[in-house]
């Protein structure tokens, strides 16, 4: 599921970390020194196309602030996949330990790796997503949801991607299911059964400072609890091909 490097490495630079990415799902560089915004910015740059945001910006472009005092806020972030809802190719995440990243460990689940058994129950299931109401004031401007409201994003719940059947099913941004002509809404089905694999086969990430993870949101879902201090993280969203 994870594959570990060091920053500056290996040798042949982001074509590599592409490589890794694809292969893995989940690539942690560790750090011997902080990095500055710009650097940041440029490793961002080199893996692919940033997506520009709006709120929580750490550098009026595409850098956004996962602090206390910002995205997210303390809270607890149940198990999901980033840009589920949204349109275009921006899957991959980059999330950099600026401070204090330990107070709140991350974790990851490989639904690639997800039993033939819940793959072959869901397979004719698609999910409808939208943002979960908490992040509507923080993240997002009324013209923004309206236009997420419109756009209706669904992604089939089984899909084969890099040569991988994978399980999908954001867990807290969907919003209504269809299985073939039948629409159900989440009172009447709760996932249960994809909850628990994702409680039992995952990954948990104790940051470090300097740390940076990248990651592929078509494969991976992660969750992060709720805790008490000043922390924060820089990401990155990248259309990363």
């Amino acid at each position: 599921m994870k594959v570990t490097v060091n920053y500056g490495e290996p040798e042949s630079g982001f074509d590599n970390l592409k490589e890794l990415y694809r292969e893995y799902g989940l690539v942690h560089i560790k750090c011997d020194k902080p990095l500055s915004l710009e650097e940041f910015k440029n490793l961002g740059e080199g893996l692919g196309k940033p997506l520009k945001i709006d709120k929580h910006s750490a550098d009026d472009g595409f850098v956004q602030r996962v602090a206390t005092d910002g995205l997210f806020e303390d809270k607890n972030v149940d198990w999901h996949n980033d840009w589920s809802y949204g349109k275009g190719e921006y899957y991959a995440t980059i999330l950099y330990n600026v401070k204090n990243g330990d107070l709140s460990p991350t974790w990851f689940c490989d639904m690639a790796n997800a039993p033939e058994e819940l793959k072959e129950k869901y397979k004719t299931f698609t999910g409808e997503y939208h943002p979960p109401g908490y992040l509507h004031n923080g993240c997002f401007s009324e013209r923004q949801l309206r236009a997420l409201r419109r756009l209706k994003v669904t992604r089939p719940f089984v899909f084969e991607y890099n040569g991988r059947s994978v399980l999908y099913c954001s867990l807290a941004t969907i919003t209504e299911v269809k299985n073939s002509l039948e629409t159900s809404d989440l009172n009447s089905l709760d996932f249960e059964d994809i909850r628990e694999y994702v409680n039992e086969d995952n990954y948990k990430h104790d940051w470090e400072p300097n740390d940076i993870l990248i990651w592929d949101n078509l494969r991976m879902q992660h969750k992060r609890e709720e805790f008490k201090g000043d922390r924060e993280l820089w990401r990155i969203q990248l259309d990363l091909q």
